[in-house]
């Protein structure tokens, strides 16, 4: 039901046909905290996923009650609720050890120190979204290699004052790491080559768009380094016109960039 314009008639309605709901996507959609009542009311011991991301109307309570009503569940979605208060949030960890997806992207009150509270509450967790979280730093990227060792999935796009430091730490620590989102933050050659030097076993996919400070030498040590990346996005990047280089030399990586970049 995501993006489809459903309001809390449709969404309730689904609610109240449904035996028992384990997952519920209704990303975008323009519903109240009454549906939200209404979910966990009824389906709170079955719910499993729950993503309500950009639903501008829910309020903190929303997200209490599916913390504290919904015991099993794995994957929360709360990224671009603007309502969500810091508060609420840091309450909410204690009834969210469970989960190992979450997703916060675009809420304005996040910062290291609710960082921590996520990666100490929420041992579990396996992704984590941050995207566009303005005041997150390094800070918060050495809480996570310290708590979250076995991260698989990390987006901290937008996240501009994260810089080599906090991906070194990060590299050093999550050898796990499948996919790593760092488009639009502070990072440059070094903080490329951390990660071709600690995370090569597991990177799958690279985000690096509108990094640009990153250069062509070290994309090429990722790519051959990195025997398992298949992605590799460089939208905004300066080295783009060099880009056929990389292509021809490893065709195992696709690589995303801007169209006019190329001439070969």
């Amino acid at each position: 039901m995501s993006w489809s314009g459903a309001t809390d008639v449709g969404v309730m309605a689904l609610i109240q046909g449904a035996s028992s709901l384990q997952e519920l996507s209704i990303n975008g959609c323009q519903i109240t905290d009454k549906a939200i009542r209404a979910l966990v009311k009824k389906h709170g011991n079955s719910l499993h996923k729950i993503e309500v991301f950009g639903c501008l109307a829910l309020t903190a309570k929303s997200v209490g009650s599916l913390a504290v009503q919904c015991p099993h569940l794995r994957t929360l979605n709360i990224g671009r609720v603007p309502k969500v208060s810091e508060a609420c949030l840091v309450r909410s960890l204690e009834n969210l050890r469970e989960v190992t997806a979450l997703n916060v992207a675009g809420l304005k009150m996040m910062r290291d120190q609710i960082v921590h509270c996520i990666v100490t509450q929420c041992p579990k967790l396996d992704s984590l979204v941050l995207s566009s979280c303005s005041q997150v730093t390094d800070v918060s990227l050495v809480e996570i290699s310290t708590y979250l060792r076995t991260l698989r999935y990390l987006d901290v796009s937008g996240c501009r004052q994260i810089t080599n430091a906090g991906i070194h730490a990060l590299a050093r620590s999550c050898h796990q790491l499948k996919y790593l989102d760092l488009s639009s933050t502070g990072i440059s050659k070094r903080g490329v080559c951390s990660l071709a030097n600690y995370c090569h076993i597991s990177l799958e996919c690279v985000k690096l768009s509108f990094c640009k400070n990153v250069t062509l030498d070290v994309v090429k040590k990722l790519c051959k380094n990195c025997r398992r990346l298949k992605i590799l996005h460089l939208y905004g990047c300066t080295i783009t016109s060099d880009l056929c280089k990389i292509k021809e030399a490893y065709k195992r990586v696709k690589v995303f960039h801007d169209i006019y970049a190329l001439t070969c």
